[in-house]
């Protein structure tokens, strides 16, 4: 089913006609080259969402609750001047195709009443957005063509439809909740995207430190093994030292165990070079455990992060940024990355996004009634339920939220009662006293989705 298709923009223009006439444009978020949304005054829970991809352009209202910051250019100027404070006289589909006409109403600089007639031409592989005035001249347009082209689009020039495309009669219908369904999904897919694009230095450094840690750990563990074979050594240098007087049995030993002793040497001078090769092996692999430690603390840090800033808005993300690229970041400070909160049925659950927000939702949000989940031998989220007795399901999806910001499909989840959490040394660490386990083999679609449009 294509949501672009002919049948289906009437659905969608039916239901625009009943919701959003009259309402104003209060705002607008460029989302990128592409696609943007509209706030409008009469509709609290829902945005206009315009999508011109050449693939499939298409038009929607879809549930939005986070917000975005807008994508400067040329789009975002265009798109402000002329329908920010607009209202939306009317709209109709053009030509029984895939066109939309809107007429909006603004007030010039000059307080005078301004009509504008708005295409939105959604048609694959020619969408485009053009603005006429009251005398059918174009005025703007987000993609011109010259004198030459078989549709010339100019300012200046009276607007013309384009042809009707031939399309394939449609085999089965779409419902509206199918269309604004899909609709929902390009809308997080671009969202993921547009984040991706405007923090790529951000999730660069945290891919690349990720691999740089997954190779320090492969050195550390081999100096590690390689540190391991002269354990013996010390054994191997008191024995020298007790062998020193008997011959044969010196040499049975030298020979059943492999050692080679430096001729240039005397005996002692040998033993007590195996001496100091056993400090010094015994020596880096308590450092090196020490150092691997810290490589995969800040690792499993580091995919945490990455998993749970799917789901930060952009000034999370400025923030986050502050505290991994402290050098490469803006000297303003932004607001501070916050827990999350979904609410089920009358039960609040709340998530932290990192080790801050981790630490002051558990140790400053918390309640001892409260019951704390977090994933095992893992960083991760800490989730809070607010609900003294919480029944099965607030606990499975509590337990599946802990999976999925430390991007995992799979694990145990430790819950335990707010009364038996104590604060450890680090940001962020929690050591618990008693506690229950919760063994996961798959999270649900429905959770993740949850999660997407909190």
């Amino acid at each position: 089913m294509n949501y672009y298709s002919v049948s289906a923009f009437k659905k969608i223009v039916e239901e625009l006609r009943d919701k959003i006439i009259g309402c104003k444009i209060n705002n607008i978020t460029v989302i990128n080259s592409h696609d943007f949304s509209c706030s409008l005054s009469m509709i609290k829970n829902e945005k206009l969402l315009i999508s011109l991809n050449h693939q499939h352009p298409f038009i929607s209202l879809i549930n939005v609750q986070e917000g975005l910051a807008t994508t400067t250019g040329k789009l975002n100027e265009l798109l402000r001047k002329m329908l920010k404070e607009a209202y939306i006289v009317d709209l109709d589909l053009v030509n029984d195709d895939r066109i939309i006409h809107f007429i909006t109403q603004k007030a010039n600089d000059y307080y005078e009443k301004v009509i504008t007639h708005i295409y939105l031409e959604c048609i694959p592989q020619r969408a485009n957005l053009i603005f006429v005035d009251e005398n059918n001249q174009i005025i703007h347009a987000l993609h011109y063509s010259p004198l030459t082209s078989n549709r010339p689009v100019l300012n200046g020039l009276s607007y013309e439809l384009p042809a009707h495309g031939s399309m394939a009669e449609e085999k089965e219908i779409p419902s509206l909740e199918e269309i604004k369904k899909q609709a929902q999904k390009y809308y997080q897919d671009a969202i993921s995207l547009h984040k991706k694009e405007k923090f790529t230095p951000l999730y660069r450094y945290i891919k690349t430190r990720i691999k740089s840690l997954g190779k320090k750990s492969g050195v550390l563990n081999n100096e590690i093994k390689n540190a391991e074979v002269h354990l013996k050594d010390a054994e191997h240098g008191n024995n020298l030292l007790a062998y020193q007087y008997e011959k044969e049995l010196l040499d049975e030993y030298l020979k059943e165990n492999k050692i080679e002793l430096d001729k240039d040497k005397s005996l002692i001078e040998n033993a007590n070079l195996l001496f100091k090769r056993y400090k010094k092996s015994k020596r880096t692999m308590e450092m090196a455990k020490i150092e691997l430690e810290k490589a995969k603390q800040e690792s499993d840090y580091l995919e945490y992060l990455l998993a749970s800033s799917q789901y930060m808005n952009d000034d999370e993300l400025l923030s986050l940024c502050q505290e991994l690229l402290p050098k490469q970041s803006q000297k303003k400070k932004v607001a501070t990355i916050k827990f999350g909160t979904i609410l089920l049925g009358n039960t609040k659950i709340l998530y932290g996004k990192n080790a801050t927000s981790n630490n002051e939702l558990t140790f400053k949000v918390a309640n001892k009634e409260d019951y704390y989940l977090h994933i095992k031998d893992y960083h991760g989220a800490h989730v809070i339920i607010r609900n003294s007795n919480p029944t099965n399901e607030e606990k499975l999806l509590a337990a599946e939220i802990c999976l999925i910001l430390s991007n995992k499909s799979a694990g145990e989840i430790m819950i335990a009662s707010m009364k038996d959490v104590k604060k450890g040394q680090a940001l962020g660490e929690a050591l618990l006293q008693n506690y229950s386990l919760i063994v996961l083999n798959s999270v649900r679609e429905s959770t993740i989705e949850l999660l997407k449009n909190n």
